[in-house]
């Protein structure tokens, strides 16, 4: 078994010459390819429940079988084990999969007779050998398409795979390539798009893992984590898939910012410093789009559709546009990779002496307060409500953690009832509804849309009915 150590990253296919070029002039040309690639699971996709992979590749005219097992995703480096095996036909070679050292990987209970194709990937591949701050990388650029129950996928993404050094050379390079294109960090392997196409894959969740008895310098890289890695799968659903969530993907950058502050003297200001530069640059532009989403969903709300389609109409405009100048955006992309690459970076944590139970209880209890508040229908105008977001903003960062530690939570809320999942819900829609009441207004005036004020009546409207449901 080899490990193989990569980063992901998306692009647009308009975006490969000015990379290319770049490439040829600071790396070592390798070949040019064409490879085709049969994905092989069980009927009840076993395989990928189990994060396993079983691929057979054609590569000119010979033929290789390569097992990818559950790895670890570090601030988005991806580490995982990897089999590959020459075969002389596109016929899959099970008994390769008997051996010692693969059965100690394999998944448990998944039956070799049972698997088939699921999905295809057929795509070009350009690589180079790139050598730069102490390490050696292969870079790839992949496109083509994923094709599965009769549907397909556009499939466009570079991949440095680590070859001699350390892995934080990755970084670097990273950065440096990002100069000449707009390139996307990416947590999403060909094998998971695969799946989503041939209907397959589950959600995508993840949850921290937070031990209550751990100290909280113990469980503040989880959190970072998952902070991290939310960010940038909303992020990602948002700008390439058109998926209403870029509040969520500004609510985890959010967070990602204040958590060190949270943490207190678990972890020193100036080790975050980058961190927190590099989520600036990307929380206004994404609140940008969420207030057009968010406004989307009033109008999509109306009683009257026809009153509003023209309205409607706009604003689709309006967030297609912003979708395409954030995901053309270097500065943007170079955040994202900046944000991970110091995440990935930080490594020195101070015990706490203080368990994560009583740290995160601490943090709810100094702000579940104002849970009781707004049930009571406080704040009211607008001024007041822009007030108290920052406030909601960590409230509903601090129940989200709650989530995975009930007992934090135990007697809080709105008459000790408990702050629950609903909760952190109701309190991101209320985020969502905030937008609405910022200023000053961050989207472009047209003679279809709404003064900013109406709108805004729409959105305290909302805030009283989201104070109900606390």
């Amino acid at each position: 078994m080899t490990k193989e150590t990569e980063l992901k990253l998306r692009l647009h296919p308009e975006d490969i010459p000015a990379l290319v070029s770049r490439l040829n002039a600071d790396a070592v040309p390798q070949t040019h390819s064409t490879l085709k690639n049969w994905y092989l699971d069980t009927p009840d996709a076993a395989l990928s429940t189990h994060r396993a992979a079983l691929r057979i590749r054609q590569k000119g005219d010979g033929y290789e079988q390569t097992l990818k097992t559950r790895g670890k995703s570090v601030a988005g480096m991806q580490v995982r084990g990897e089999w590959n095996w020459p075969l002389t036909s596109p016929q899959a070679d099970l008994s390769l999969l008997a051996s010692a050292e693969v059965a100690e990987h394999w998944p448990a209970a998944i039956a070799t007779d049972q698997l088939g194709e699921v999905f295809t990937t057929h795509f070009e591949r350009q690589s180079w050998i790139y050598s730069a701050h102490g390490g050696e990388a292969e870079i790839v650029i992949d496109q083509g398409r994923i094709e599965a129950a009769g549907r397909s996928l556009p499939l466009c993404e570079v991949e440095l795979e680590l070859r001699s050094g350390d892995a934080a050379c990755l970084w670097a390079m990273a950065a440096e390539l990002s100069q000449s294109a707009a390139l996307w960090l990416s947590d999403i392997s060909k094998a998971e798009r695969g799946y989503r196409l041939a209907g397959l894959s589950n959600a995508w969740q993840v949850r921290p893992a937070i031990k209550g008895d751990a100290d909280v310098s113990e469980v503040l890289p989880e959190l970072l984590h998952y902070e991290l890695l939310s960010m940038k799968r909303m992020l990602e659903a948002s700008l390439w898939d058109g998926e209403p969530c870029a509040q969520d993907a500004a609510e985890h950058a959010q967070a990602l910012k204040t958590l060190p502050n949270l943490a207190g003297k678990v972890i020193k200001r100036r080790q975050t410093r980058e961190l927190r530069t590099a989520l600036d640059a990307l929380i206004a532009p994404l609140q940008a789009l969420a207030l057009a989403e968010q406004l989307q969903g009033y109008l999509q709300a109306a009683d009257d559709a026809g009153m509003v389609g023209a309205e409607l109409k706009v604003l689709r405009t309006q967030a297609e546009t912003l979708r395409k100048s954030l995901r053309s955006d270097k500065s943007l992309a170079q955040a994202v990779l900046a944000a991970a690459s110091a995440l990935f970076g930080l490594q020195e944590f101070s015990h706490g002496k203080e368990s994560a139970l009583h740290w995160l209880r601490h943090l709810l209890a100094e702000r579940a307060g104002l849970m009781e508040e707004i049930k009571r229908h406080r704040p009211q105008e607008a001024e007041q409500w822009r007030g108290r977001m920052p406030a909601i903003t960590q409230l509903r960062q601090c129940a989200d953690y709650a989530q995975d530690l009930p007992a934090a939570a135990r007697g809080l809320g709105v008459q000790g009832g408990g702050i629950a999942a609903g909760s952190v819900r109701v309190l991101s829609d209320m985020l969502g509804a905030g937008l609405v009441l910022q200023r000053p207004w961050m989207l472009a005036a047209d003679q279809a849309l709404r003064s900013p004020d109406e709108y805004g009546e729409w959105a305290l409207e909302h805030l009283k009915s989201l104070g109900h449901q606390l």
